[in-house]
């Protein structure tokens, strides 16, 4: 029994290290990895920009999760492009009012994005919920603003549920869908001038994601 119990804990240990490791001291790209059909990850997955286009760089070190993997590509001036599970912009580097920028490889992102648009479904059915129609979002309101959701047409495409929430401190995306097996999640505190209109929240939200796209779009290849 001992024995088992040894091997099993033996092999949580290894799979554990196998899957977080170090980062390289610099990186000019990220890599978010393939999953093989044994379901390990290898390199030469979607890849993302650390630095800009000015040479700056644009993730928070401490936030940025590297996998362990056998290999790693290097760019065009040499430098290792790790293997990552989740990696968190700089705000202040985006350009955009945020409060967070995360990218996280996931296994279903769509799952994962219709996991997101639970809370969001539930409040539509909801006795006092307030409607919010445009060509691009249906928001829902209830107990006057302090909690409001839209579901809105994403700017990246590929028809997957996209949702956000709001209280007057604080909105969250919690599962934008970027790429194949890529989410992001952001955050940001909404305007006064938002809070006061659900139609002018709406239109924030929207304006919110495109700017995350047109951010993101330019560091992907």
């Amino acid at each position: 029994m001992r024995t088992i119990i040894f091997t099993s804990l033996l092999l949580i240990f290894l799979n554990s290290q196998a899957q977080a490791a170090d980062c390289p001291d610099f990186f000019r790209f990220v890599d978010f990895g393939l999953e093989a059909a044994d379901g390990t990850i290898h390199r030469g997955g979607q890849t993302y920009r650390a630095e800009g286009f000015d040479g700056q760089a644009l993730l928070i070190p401490d936030l940025t999760l590297c996998r362990q993997v056998r290999s790693l590509s290097v760019d065009g001036r040499g430098n290792p492009v790790p293997v990552v599970t989740s990696v968190n912009y700089n705000p202040e580097r985006t350009g955009i009012e945020l409060e967070e920028l995360r990218l996280e490889a996931v296994s279903d992102v769509v799952a994962e994005t219709e996991r997101a648009a639970t809370e969001h479904r539930s409040r539509l059915e909801e006795s006092d919920a307030v409607f919010t129609n445009g060509s691009s979002y249906l928001c829902a309101s209830s107990q006057g603003l302090d909690r409001f959701s839209c579901q809105l047409v994403s700017p990246f495409g590929g028809n997957l549920t996209l949702v956000a929430y709001c209280t007057r401190s604080d909105c969250t995306v919690p599962a934008l869908a970027v790429k194949a097996n890529i989410v992001a999640q952001a955050s940001w505190v909404p305007s006064e001038a938002a809070i006061k209109s659900p139609e002018l929240w709406a239109m924030e939200i929207a304006d919110r994601v495109q700017e995350i796209h047109d951010f993101l779009a330019p560091l992907s290849s």
